[in-house]
């Protein structure tokens, strides 16, 4: 028990840190310099040595970490599972002070498909990086930044205001998710009220900074809710919750031979057609500089081999039980009873016959039990990495995910028990001997 309550505790300091992509890779990083693997670059050359731990991050919010085995030999398989850093919120528009009355809110914009009326009357902050002059004309200083403190609140409107809140209205970003910064006094100055504060929060002159990429986060803390404590609450829940158990399960498992790789890719939630993103050569990229490394130029087919196999690993809809007509009428997972195989006849996720197969002789394998999600055939559903990695490596994955409720919400809801057998099902997958 104490274990799995490491487990929890520790995912709930990560969650603290992982506010945004950027600063969840921030936060991998330091697990994995902790752990003793060694940073590469994509502009260095890379020795890679048998039993060696090493990873890279070619852009602040990607990142790409393996795991060496004792032989080097590749002909024993080739590992991965992959997630995304990124999570359904709202980016601060640059010069975004409005003042009504002395009272300053942001201008912001929508990022991905947050549920909005999640967002009103949480205790809010800010994070990401900041680009800031140097003697470099193509090289600024970059800085990032997390003020891990509530700077920001979107209040409700009073119901007295408001008669018809509860019927259910259109939330318009643009007026009603201003978030409230501050309040005035008389002699406050108006304008760069936030660049002001940055600055003051970095150390620079106002004057020195020449962009903002900032993103405003729920900065509420994970808890363990109900009466046995079996659900776990906590923002950001999709995706870092992958990230989190393949982090895990890459530092804690050992393998004889072959390659394990996680892949933290962003923009999952606008589509991932950006270069950091799952639609996109860099990951194959430096898949082929792995291999080359390892075995030479002339081994790099050896990575699209059959025994090349992909956990693509993303939250899965669980049954909600106000809501149960929303689910396939004979596929519907349910919280705590297992991970989720996800399924799509129109291929929106990658599982196929084999992989999924494959999949539940892991869960086997690890003693845990699995569910299998196929959308209810009225409703549209969503997708994944799956398609997009598959698409520039021809290998094996399926997709998976712990089933959760209040998907995209700015505080998700999933089984304490999934999120456990999913360290476990990762770790097995990365300590298979075959």
């Amino acid at each position: 028990m104490d274990n799995l309550r490491d487990h929890i505790s520790e995912f709930f300091g990560f969650m603290k840190k992982a506010t945004t992509a950027v600063q969840t890779v921030d936060t991998i990083r330091e697990r994995l310099d902790a752990e003793g693997f060694t940073e590469l670059h994509m502009n260095g050359s890379w020795e890679l040595d048998a039993a060696g731990k090493y990873y890279l991050a070619p852009y602040p919010s990607m990142l790409v970490a393996f795991t060496i085995g004792n032989t080097q030999d590749l002909t024993k398989g080739v590992r991965m599972i992959a997630a995304h850093t990124d999570s359904p919120g709202f980016r601060i528009k640059p010069d975004p002070e409005v003042n009504s009355e002395g009272m300053l809110t942001l201008n912001v914009e929508r990022y991905g498909g947050p549920i909005l009326n999640t967002w009103f009357d949480r205790p809010l902050s800010i994070a990401g990086r900041i680009a800031v002059r140097s003697d470099e004309v193509l090289r600024p200083e970059v800085i990032h930044l997390d003020l891990q403190r509530p700077v920001l609140i979107i209040p409700n409107l009073a119901i007295h205001m408001n008669y018809e809140i509860n019927k259910g209205l259109e939330i318009k970003v643009q007026k009603e998710m201003q978030p409230l910064l501050t309040q005035l006094m008389e002699d406050a100055v108006k304008e760069g009220y936030l660049l002001d504060m940055i600055a003051k929060e970095v150390g620079v002159g106002p004057e020195d900074i020449l962009d903002m990429d900032l993103n405003v986060y729920c900065c509420e803390e994970g808890i363990l809710v109900g009466s046995k404590e079996e659900f776990i609450s906590c923002p950001r829940i999709d995706d870092l919750s992958m990230v989190y158990a393949a982090m895990e399960a890459l530092v804690g498992s050992m393998q004889e031979d072959g390659l394990n790789v996680v892949a933290f890719m962003d923009n999952e939630e606008i589509g991932s057609t950006t270069r950091q993103g799952a639609d996109s050569i860099m990951l194959s990229s430096i898949l082929e500089r792995i291999c080359r490394g390892m075995e030479g130029t002339e081994q790099w087919s050896s990575c699209h081999m059959p025994d090349f196999f992909v956990i693509s690993a993303d939250g899965a809809h669980g049954l909600h039980p106000n809501y149960a007509e929303k689910n396939d009428i004979t596929n519907k997972p349910v919280m705590n009873k297992g991970m989720t195989i996800k399924i799509s006849g129109n291929r929106s996720y990658a599982s196929e016959v084999e992989t999924i197969a494959a999949f539940q002789q892991l869960c086997d394998k690890s003693g845990v039990k699995y569910q299998k999600f196929v959308n209810h055939s009225d409703q549209r559903g969503g997708t994944t990495l799956g398609p997009l990695l598959s698409r520039y490596m021809p290998v094996h994955v399926v997709d998976v995910g712990v089933p959760m409720l209040a998907m995209h919400s700015a505080r998700e809801l999933m089984g304490k028990q999934d999120f456990l057998d999913s360290i476990e099902i990762f770790r097995t997958f990365f300590q298979l001997e075959e």
